[in-house]
């Protein structure tokens, strides 16, 4: 009997501190969610931060919000969505891939695909270059230049 009931209190003590380890996954998983939304939505209290970032307590109450309708059950995307249709699209920090949010995606991209083809036919072409003068440096001395480096060398000495 003694032996049923420390397995009784056992299996209690188990379930309690996995139970509690599964909930802190959630809450560390929410957390994470919640804290990756709030950096996607400029705050409309604090101009130029994101609202994770927001030290307002209108920013404290929006983020509660936030959190409470991912809790709820709710896509962070849908969250996101409300949030921009409630203070408008100027507050997305991180645009869209359509439309105009497009553009601002590619021309980045766009330059760095440029700045690589540049680079890239800048190298071969001097490789050419010192390929086609074999023995010939890039910085070749005349006469005079060498006389003056020596001229100044032994005066030091």
């Amino acid at each position: 009997m003694r032996s049923s009931i420390s397995n009784v209190i056992l299996a209690l003590c188990l379930s309690f501190f996995v139970g509690n380890a599964i909930a802190d996954e959630r809450t560390e998983a929410l957390d994470r969610e919640a804290t990756h939304l709030y950096q996607q939505v400029f705050s409309p209290f604090c101009p130029g931060r994101s609202l994770n970032d927001c030290p307002s307590s209108k920013a404290a109450e929006l983020k509660d919000q936030m959190r409470a309708e991912l809790e709820a059950g709710k896509s962070s995307e849908v969250v996101l969505n409300e949030v921009i249709q409630k203070f408008g699209e100027q507050y997305r920090a991180v645009p869209k891939f359509s439309g105009v949010g497009m553009f601002v995606w590619i021309v980045p991209l766009g330059f760095v695909a440029i700045g690589l083809v540049v680079a890239v036919y800048l190298s071969i072409r001097r490789k050419k270059i010192n390929t086609d003068r074999p023995g010939v440096s890039a910085s070749v001395l005349t006469s005079e230049e060498e006389r003056r480096i020596q001229d100044e060398l032994s005066r030091l000495e």
